[in-house]
């Protein structure tokens, strides 16, 4: 079974979940003896059995013209996080493009054309199912993992910090300012990872002026071995994004026992399993932000068990093995 992966957008010009979904795929399918291959788009001459998008394609026709089954595993969640309104409207719009323009329909024409669709999280394929009128027996849910090493270093101990902690690119659709701006009004203490899609981005710089080493903390990207330590001695956990698809970080810090606090938005309250550790607010007023971060800073301690349940990246790859091979019941993974 040969398995060829597309992705539109370099690593090197955005980093994300996607890339970490991606590279730990193309691990974990070898070792289950699959040949995982990048798409060499200047190969006039490569060949798979299946093409699998990160993201939506351009050319399913084209590669169902070459006798290749196609999978799509789809980020659908700064849609699916809006109001029941606003995609109510996309349902509506939806139906009048593709019934009176023929430009549209063809442009979501993959939809129909994909032999199988992939979410992270449940809500996403629902909507996508509403908005386009996926069939119901179409599309499936396959979460994201952690490296069982990950899992083992999140569950040691730690002595407890005096800090809040959040993961993840410093970016609007991350709220970085927002979460740092009511830190500060709550007097909270926040440990900010992760870096900005470039140094001189103008949403970083707005960031960087609000750090003040006291209540907003800013280590930017550090090692897997840094990052597990201070997940460890956090109190808690929080990101007010407005949109995630699974997010590693929250998987991340549920495997290390934090209590969650995250955006009152289907992306969050609708993406994990039930924990009375999960926390969420509202975005649309600072000053709740503030009280929740007060509240939730005066009750949050580490446990000693996961907040929910999160497997290995090697039970996620099986998942995909699996549905490759429900596309190629004649051949063996190898």
């Amino acid at each position: 079974m040969k398995v060829i992966v597309s992705h539109n957008i370099p690593f090197y010009l955005a980093h994300g979940g996607l890339q970490t979904l991606i590279q730990a795929l193309m691990k974990e399918l070898t070792l289950l003896g699959v040949d995982v291959q990048p798409e060499r788009w200047w190969d006039p001459d490569q060949t798979g059995d299946i093409l699998h998008y990160f993201g939506r394609p351009m050319n399913v026709g084209l590669a169902k013209q070459k006798g290749l089954k196609t999978v799509m595993t789809e980020t659908f969640d700064l849609v699916a996080s809006e109001s029941n309104l606003r995609i109510r409207k996309r349902i509506i719009f939806t139906r009048m493009a593709s019934k009176y323009l023929p430009g549209y329909a063809e442009r979501v024409s993959f939809y129909r054309d994909l032999d199988a669709l992939v979410y992270i999280v449940p809500h996403e394929l629902d909507v996508v199912r509403r908005i386009y009128d996926v069939p119901d027996q179409r599309g499936l849910i396959i979460p994201h993992g952690l490296e069982p090493e990950t899992i083992k270093a999140l569950s040691e101990v730690e002595i407890e910090g005096d800090y809040l902690v959040s993961v993840g690119t410093i970016c609007p659709r991350k709220n970085a300012v927002l979460l740092a701006t009511c830190a500060r009004e709550a007097r909270v203490p926040i440990m900010f990872l992760g870096k900005p899609f470039s140094e001189q981005d103008p949403y970083f710089l707005q960031f960087r002026e609000l750090i003040d080493d006291k209540y907003v903390r800013y280590v930017g990207y550090v090692s897997e071995h840094v990052k597990h330590k201070i997940l460890r001695g956090a109190r808690g956990f929080v990101l007010l994004s407005q949109g995630e698809s699974g997010c590693i970080a929250v998987y991340e810090a549920a495997a290390a026992g934090l209590p969650l606090l995250l955006s009152d938005l289907p992306w969050a309250i609708n993406a994990y399993p039930t924990s009375n550790q999960l926390h969420f607010v509202l975005l649309d007023d600072p000053r709740r932000i503030v009280h929740a971060l007060r509240s939730f800073y005066g009750i949050a301690h580490r446990e000693q068990t996961m907040t929910f349940h999160v497997g290995t990246w090697s039970d996620i790859a099986k998942q995909y093995l699996k549905l490759y091979q429900s596309l190629l019941p004649d051949l063996n993974p190898a």
